[in-house]
């Protein structure tokens, strides 16, 4: 089994189709809270957020494996280890990480989105505004 790379824009679209899919953002509380998560009003709120790794040490997580079973339960979803999990993370590394950490622990459909919530660094080194979620203007939201 193999994680599959997808951008945000197909991932946006797959999640609104598919109703037993789910987006999982592997970012910090600290990331939720200061730069933004995605709204996922549009695909009926199936969205977890699950850090990867903990903030200040960026140690991993080690409730991970745990929390998203049980996150994944919360959500009443068709089959757990069958369902499309779309990870998410600032630029795509974390959440590369944290799917096949996911595909290891028997998911079988895990996509990772490339460049992330933020994306690549522009000229003037500001995220957001290159690729990813964000700059390809899909729902996102401040808290």
């Amino acid at each position: 089994m193999s994680v599959k790379q997808i951008s945000p824009q197909d991932a946006f679209e797959e999640l609104k189709k598919d109703q037993n899919a789910v987006l999982v953002d592997v970012r910090t509380f600290e990331e939720f809270n200061f730069v933004g998560f995605v709204n996922p009003s549009d695909f009926d709120n199936r969205m977890i957020l699950l850090p990867w790794q903990l903030y200040p040490e960026m140690s991993e997580n080690p409730n991970f494996a745990h929390s998203l079973e049980e996150s994944l339960k919360q959500l009443a979803l068709k089959n757990n280890t069958e369902v499309k999990i779309f990870f998410l993370c600032r630029t795509g590394g974390r959440s590369d990480a944290a799917a096949h950490f996911a595909v290891n622990h028997g998911y079988k459909n895990c996509h990772n989105i490339i460049s992330g919530f933020e994306g690549d660094l522009n000229a003037g080194t500001r995220r957001g505004q290159v690729n990813g979620w964000k700059a390809s203007s899909l729902p996102w939201r401040q808290k």
